[in-house]
């Protein structure tokens, strides 16, 4: 018989009869762990999460890592990948709608995304300092901690992968926002929330239509100002909230109000059918992601590593990329042309336009970053995002061609949107 393990100080013994104890006695088989027989929180972590002494070799723990699809690896509609791309060069662009039926690989396409992100700064400290925030505000911007460990010369921040953060519709606003945590006896404390976490990160909505409007409300405000406030007890804190924002709408599901869609700044399509040619790749990519997504990602990693350095120099370019007057009156006439009322059209069309340029590594916008950018930024803007509207597609773009080539004529045939016969 097994003598009883020693109970930590502070525990209650549990009494002979007890059916734990019993067990504990009886004739063969192995004996169960008991809790009393944990000795702090790190030793209850660990035995939950299979690691430490305690783990059996042959135990899985049963966490799961994950390895995201390559964004080279993306086959589908150029205006797609287009539309990330050019989100990942202008952080500050204002986000990207991904629309189509399931199956169209908009999640595939979101998550891809982290891969072609320079890597961020994260805060080493509990409350989100940064370096960044001494150089705006000085010491005083900081906590305590980090005004001393900054005098010392010591790292507020270590560079880390961008990561993607996926906003459940079952959040509640102060899982969302943040709260503020009051321990018995100690001063209280505030407790950052997912739209925080998610700084310079990606954020990304899963169907708009299954989210609440309290929400959506405050996760698209908040991406768009770039921060955000919380109010708790007669306390307030500001918190930064600069995340790349992604979101997918499938308008068969729910309709979109216009209200949200006019919160992203692109809009793709995800409706363009394949090629045989390109439904072909797509399987054996499939099943070759599927059978081993490590070694299929690093079949990728040196192609993904350059564009990440190219995406990270576009980003450094791009505060100097400018747009002549004239084409910005140009860019006017059109929006008015096609009766736009709002001024998010032409700033989301603009930027762009901007974020194009600097990809291909120029200073000056040109009227071929303008058309290539023009459906992106100008598509559904004119009501509630329906089935109706995604139907009339088509012959919107063909409006806006029409607008395009009467400011800038192009001796060819101006291109048809991607999927027209």
């Amino acid at each position: 018989m097994s003598p009883t393990p020693p109970v930590p100080e502070g525990w209650e013994p549990l009494p002979d009869d007890h059916p734990l104890v019993r067990s504990r006695h009886r004739a063969g088989g192995p004996e169960p762990e008991l809790i009393t027989s944990v000795r702090s929180l790190k030793d209850l972590v660990d035995r939950a999460l299979g690691r430490g002494p305690h783990a059996r070799p042959e135990e899985d723990a049963g966490l799961a890592q994950v390895v995201a699809y390559p964004f080279l690896a993306l086959v589908g509609p150029r205006e797609v990948r287009l539309a990330l791309l050019l989100a990942a060069v202008h952080p500050g662009l204002g986000g990207v709608l991904l629309v189509g039926p399931p199956g169209t690989g908009k999640s595939t396409a979101a998550r891809a995304v982290t891969d072609i992100l320079p890597p961020v700064p994260r805060s080493l400290c509990y409350y989100g300092c940064l370096p960044e925030d001494v150089a705006r505000g000085g010491l005083g911007a900081v906590c305590e901690d980090c005004a001393r460990k900054y005098q010392a010369g010591q790292p507020l921040a270590v560079e880390d992968q961008a990561r993607l953060y996926e906003l459940p519709p079952t959040i509640d606003l102060d899982a969302l926002l943040g709260h503020l945590e009051e321990p018995p006896g100690r001063p209280p404390r505030w407790r950052k929330g997912l739209l925080a976490q998610a700084d310079r990160h990606v954020l990304y909505l899963d169907e708009l239509g299954r989210y609440p409007p309290a929400v959506l409300d405050a996760a698209l405000e908040a991406v768009q100002r770039g921060y955000y406030s919380v109010h708790r007890g007669g306390l307030s804190i500001t918190y930064r909230s600069r995340a790349l924002l992604i979101a997918s709408a499938d308008p068969d599901y729910a309709a979109v109000p216009l209200r949200y869609v006019e919160r992203f700044a692109l809009r793709a399509l995800t409706t363009h059918g394949l090629t045989p040619e390109e439904r072909k790749a797509l399987y054996w990519a499939r099943r070759a992601w599927h059978d081993d997504p490590g070694a299929f990602a690093a079949d990728y990693r040196a192609e993904t590593q350059a564009l990440q350095n190219e995406v990270r120099m576009a980003r450094e370019l791009l505060p100097q990329v400018r747009v002549d007057d004239a084409l910005v009156e140009q860019a006017l006439a059109v929006v008015a042309e096609l009766g736009l009322p709002s001024a998010r059209a032409e700033y989301a069309w603009l930027e762009a336009a901007r974020a194009h340029a600097a990809a291909a590594g120029r200073v000056h916008v040109t009227p071929d970053d303008l058309r290539a950018t023009a459906a992106l930024a100008l598509r559904f803007r004119q009501g509630d995002l329906t089935p109706q509207q995604v139907a009339q597609t088509q012959a919107a773009e063909a409006r806006l061609q029409q607008a395009l080539q009467a400011r800038w004529p192009t001796t060819a045939a101006p291109v048809p949107p991607e999927g027209s016969p």
